[in-house]
């Protein structure tokens, strides 16, 4: 978010977190006005191609709040969709994404009917996850036109050299304090970094939507869906849905078994 701009990124996430680029935006206008906000919420109803052909809209949207704060608030109302999430980067935190906190409420601390949820996003676990996976390379197999991809791994398509810039654009330093402590912190090594910060939120949004905690039969069901070749005979049928948050509900058809337990101080 920016005075005279908005940019947008969509990135795209797969097993083992392996990430691609699918495009970057720069929607021009004053943050101030409307105009630029209604392109932006054009992007919700847009879709993107898989490469099996299956159109694939966005899962989770997350808004930078810190700059247009009031703008980006309004906005979030304004949709009504359950995919937006308004987040604010943090220095420090224990997750990459906190539990969300109610930024409209009156004067007495009431929330607003409303008002609209903030999450924090520790954007260091983020960025040191981000350049660990841009070091890694792809291997070749033995016959030498497989190409294999390792866990984690970026792919970029053709962006110019400012975008690249952009995503390289901090350090990670060790500062001591008054004390003799030592502290690690991000040092921006240029004043442009919008790529750099558009993934972190993106990666953000990735966790929201469940990006950490799927299994294989996660990624079996969502293959399946986009009419890749059906999951082996071996995995017990289970049911994913999307749910209106963006997320993914898992069932095994199984109800849980009833447990009982007894107290050693009954009779």
């Amino acid at each position: 978010m920016q005075k005279d701009r908005i940019e947008a990124s969509v990135w795209a996430f797969g097993v083992g977190k392996e990430s691609w680029l699918i495009e970057h935006r720069v929607l021009m206008g004053d943050t101030a006005r409307d105009e630029v906000w209604t392109l932006l919420a054009a992007m919700l109803t847009e879709t993107w191609t898989h490469e099996s052909g299956a159109a694939m809209s966005l899962m989770r949207f997350a808004l930078d709040t810190g700059f247009a704060t009031q703008e980006a608030y309004a906005f979030v109302r304004s949709v009504h969709d359950p995919r937006v999430m308004a987040v604010k980067g943090v220095a420090r935190g224990a997750a990459l994404i906190g539990t969300p906190t109610a930024v409209d409420v009156t004067q007495r601390g009431k929330r607003l009917r409303r008002g609209i949820k903030l999450y924090s996003v520790t954007v260091g676990i983020a960025k040191l996850e981000f350049y660990n996976n841009l070091r890694k390379t792809a291997d070749v197999l033995e016959d030498g036109t497989t190409v294999v991809y390792p866990a984690g791994y970026v792919h970029l398509p053709k962006v110019d050299a400012e975008f690249i810039q952009q995503l390289c654009a901090e350090q990670l330093i060790t500062r001591r304090d008054r004390n003799g402590f030592a502290h690690r912190e991000w040092q921006k090594m240029r004043e442009r970094n919008e790529s750099l910060d558009i993934y972190v939120y993106c990666r953000a949004a990735a966790a929201a939507a469940g990006l950490d905690r799927f299994e294989e039969r996660h990624w079996l069901e969502l293959k399946k869906q986009l009419g890749l070749p059906a999951p082996p005979a071996t995995f017990r049928q289970t049911e994913i849905l999307a749910t209106p948050s963006g997320g993914l509900v898992v069932s095994d058809g199984r109800r849980p078994a009833r447990r009982v337990v007894r107290s050693r101080w009954l009779s």
